[in-house]
């Protein structure tokens, strides 16, 4: 074995080192939790069946561990070329100080299929984690994986302050016989070091050899040689059928409990089903376990997402099972929404950026994004489970950034002559923003009761105009409304040249003559609700408005909800067109009018 080998800069350029590492930082969230995320999520993408266990091991050394470490690690080779990488404050100016801790962070996990393949074949499981860049081909084909290897290198070196890696690993050959290797990365800026330029990359493995190309090769060392190399670095050594990869970071500056807390945050799908094992491990030996479903703030998520996947079901008034249509025959998925409790303060228990939000998930059962869709009250939290069909899967998939923080129907990924990709990421967002909105208003607590009485009565009239066939009519209680409605064109369905379907419709509404007040403020919300079989109401369908005889303010820029002052002796005509819609659907026009006291 020799030292670290660092490569030249190549004449026709190449990415910097450097940018390896800072492919996957996510505006918002904390180092230490896209680091369980994407640490995590690489482990469970190379699971082989049997539940991953994954664990957070950080070391302090000092003394003579220090150097042994430091001296198989080869880390003074690196400390030469310190004042030309420029790092910030970082181990290597106090590599002799035997008193001065290094910390290390290992992350190691089991029952994963491990760093398998030809190293150098760009196809392998090793090119992809170690030697690639921006390689998504498996987010573009793999079904129900977290993304592509080929981000999640940046992940370990962005944790270490001299964004040096080693990686330990035991797989399964071709052969059937398994074999172990450890491998060193280095992913620096480009510099120019003893008159010669490099590109920032380095590898400390065999001794370099050339292809027939003349393009410098290094190997991994493998089985005798790798476990011996391992064991000086502190890597717990791989026994028959322990397959998987240990991860070593060094010089490591990351907060175990903030890890802890990432784990839970994103992760707690997958560990409340049991299909993930999680320990962190202090440098003191002090271990935690993740436990989510004793995490106050998750409850209400967690909540939300049992009654999605039927683990639970959904308490009237306070909860709700939201399943999505399909699209264009593709399933999208379902999800549950739970008002969220207070303390006895009356602060909701969850935080206010999760408020109102919904937990986005797909197949490897993490949290991609708590995603807002409202700021009204009362606090609601829901989960989204996407369905397992592959179509959905693998669009949800390319539509996420290397970060795999957002689902983004603009992603270039998703670019096609037909821009079916792009609509159907754009359906799930849609129906969770209104599916929740909806909910909310459901959930709201009853009118305050001066405005009662005008609100029963104009409510009412929203069910009592309502024509055969799009719901339940309903009579008005008590004296009659000073309020009228009437259709001048009853809602009815139209063919599109697409073979689909529209709702059109017109209604007027005016005070009576006779009415105490010379005008009223109103409120209108138009909703066109599409029924599910069980004649429950779906998600919405999106809404033309074109309103005539008064001025009105649209409030809600995704939903048709309108503010009016409505005088007596004028008419408010509004005229409806809905999107278009599949023939297979029943749908239901529902205006809903209340007394505007804002």
């Amino acid at each position: 074995m020799m030292g670290w080998i660092f490569h030249a800069s190549d004449p026709m350029g190449g990415a910097a080192g450097e940018a390896y590492a800072n492919t996957l930082k996510s505006p918002g969230m904390q180092p230490e939790h896209v680091l369980a995320r994407e640490a995590i999520q690489n482990s469970v993408d190379a699971g082989t069946g049997a539940k991953v266990e994954v664990y957070f091991r950080e070391i302090s050394l000092t003394g003579a561990k220090k150097k042994t470490f430091v001296d198989a690690a080869d880390l003074g080779a690196i400390e030469a070329r310190n004042a030309a990488l420029q790092f910030a404050p970082n181990c290597l100016i106090s590599l002799n100080k035997s008193r001065t801790p290094l910390r290390l962070l290992y992350v190691d996990d089991y029952n994963a299929e491990g760093l398998s393949g030809d190293p150098h074949d760009k196809g392998s499981n090793f090119y992809r984690l170690l030697l690639s860049l921006g390689d998504r081909s498996k987010a573009r084909t793999a079904h129900g994986t977290g993304g592509s290897y080929g981000f999640g290198k940046s992940v370990y070196s962005s944790s270490s302050a001299i964004q040096t890696i080693f990686a330990y690993t035991r797989f399964q050959g071709a052969d059937g016989a398994e074999r172990t290797r450890i491998f060193g990365c280095g992913y620096y800026p480009s510099h120019e070091f003893k008159g010669t330029m490099y590109s920032g990359r380095a590898w400390l493995g065999s001794v370099e050899r050339k292809d027939d190309l003349g393009r410098v090769i290094v190997d991994p060392l493998e089985n005798a040689q790798a476990d011996e190399l391992a064991e000086k670095l502190g890597f717990e050594l791989r026994a028959e059928g322990q397959c998987g990869t240990s991860i070593l970071i060094v010089d490591s500056d990351v907060n175990m409990e903030l890890i802890m807390k990432g784990v839970e945050d994103w992760w707690w799908p997958r560990l409340i089903q049991n299909k993930l094992d999680v320990a962190i491990i202090e440098a003191d030996g002090k271990e935690h376990i993740p436990r989510p479903k004793k995490n106050i703030a998750l409850k209400p998520f967690i909540q939300a997402f049992e009654i999605a996947t039927s683990v639970a079901e959904p308490a009237a008034g306070a909860q709700k099972r939201l399943k999505l249509n399909a699209f264009e025959g593709v399933p999208l998925g379902t999800g549950g929404l739970v008002v969220i409790p207070v303390d006895q303060t009356g602060t909701p228990v969850v935080p206010g950026d999760k408020c109102n939000s919904v937990a986005l998930i797909r197949a490897p059962l993490m949290v991609v994004a708590y995603k807002q869709f409202s700021e009204a009250s009362p606090p609601v939290a829901g989960a989204f489970l996407a369905s397992d069909s592959e179509e959905i899967d693998l669009v949800l998939k390319k539509s996420e950034p290397p970060a795999h923080d957002r689902w983004d129907p603009d992603s270039i990924n998703l670019r096609d002559d037909t821009g079916l990709a792009k609509r159907m990421v754009e359906a799930v967002i849609s129906r969770l923003r209104h599916g929740l909105r909806r909910f909310q208003t459901e959930a709201a607590p009853p009118a305050p009761a001066k405005q009662k009485r005008l609100g029963q009565l104009e409510r009412a009239l929203g069910s009592y105009f309502k024509p055969q066939g799009f719901g339940n009519a309903a009579p008005p209680d008590g004296a009659p409304s000073p309020l009228h409605l009437e259709f001048s064109k009853q809602p009815s369905a139209e063919a599109t040249p697409s073979g689909k379907l529209r709702l059109t419709s017109v209604f007027v509404v005016w005070l009576d003559d006779k009415h105490e007040e010379d005008e009223v403020p109103l409120r209108l919300r138009i909703n066109c609700p599409v029924i599910e079989d069980d004649n429950e109401e779906g998600d919405d369908l999106k809404l033309e408005v074109k309103i005539s005889g008064i001025t009105a303010t649209r409030l809600d820029a995704e939903g048709a909800v309108y503010r009016f002052l409505l005088s007596k002796h004028e008419k408010a005509k509004f005229t409806i067109i809905s999107e278009e819609y599949d023939p297979a659907w029943t749908v239901r026009l529902r205006p809903d009018i209340d007394k505007d006291v804002a």
